[in-house]
């Protein structure tokens, strides 16, 4: 890895623990992976979890996802009662996402009209190479400071100076639509049709919309909007 790579993971490591949550949820992935993360993966989640600068993550939506996933696993690995168990955590957990919805859903274009998209992971990335400066690690260290006293456009600001574009990428789900589809995938599990209940839950994933945004542009949630 050359300098500039080695800086551009610095950075991104270091922007993340000051911006933003940073989750992975790929389908499966959470309980196959949460007994070999261990120490690591606990380190990582006490770095980055209390700062939501930029995109706030709900932490309802992410743990009901993450039961989505759960519960289709033990489907497929023919294991009901452990199915149920996800089921019955993630109704839960996505009924109260609906009613906090307006306070994380992003104010977008969104596919299914109607609906609040709630992001539930977010992540960073640097669009642009650049040339590692002592100028540049010094700006990167005012915004990472910044950013832990609550000024995000200072932040901004001092990206923008040394000419360094980052951008953070989410994911988001529609609530409602999820919670029909969860509500329905658990009638359908206590009914043993198990199948059907896995093809809910498919289209709660299917249902996931991921966007890209610079650091300046990320839409307003529904409640900022409704105050200004």
């Amino acid at each position: 890895m050359n300098r500039k790579q080695l800086l551009a993971a610095a950075l991104a490591a270091t922007l993340s623990t000051g911006m933003i949550v940073s989750v992975t949820t790929s389908a499966f992935a959470a309980e196959s992976h949460a007994a070999s993360a261990g120490t690591a993966a606990k380190g990582q989640a006490e770095n980055k979890a209390a700062e939501k600068d930029f995109v706030n993550v709900s932490e309802d939506t992410l743990t009901s996802m993450r039961d989505v996933h759960g519960a289709r696993l033990a489907i497929f690995n023919g294991d009901p009662d452990q199915a149920r168990t996800y089921m019955d955590a993630a109704v839960t957990r996505m009924d109260a996402a609906v009613k906090d919805a307006d306070k994380y859903a992003l104010d977008i274009k969104a596919p299914k009209t109607g609906d609040s998209y709630v992001p539930f992971d977010a992540s960073l990335a640097i669009v642009n190479a650049f040339e590692p400066t002592a100028e540049k690690a010094k700006s990167i260290a005012n915004a990472n400071a910044q950013l832990h006293k609550g000024r995000k456009q200072e932040a901004i600001e001092s990206l923008k100076l040394a000419e360094i574009d980052v951008a953070v990428t989410t994911s988001m789900v529609p609530v409602n639509f999820a919670k029909e589809h969860i509500d329905q995938a658990a009638k359908l599990v206590a009914e043993h049709k198990y199948y059907e209940a896995n093809m809910a839950l498919k289209a709660v994933d299917d249902a996931v919309v991921v966007e890209t945004y610079a650091i300046d542009s990320v839409p307003s949630t529904k409640t900022n909007n409704a105050k200004s």
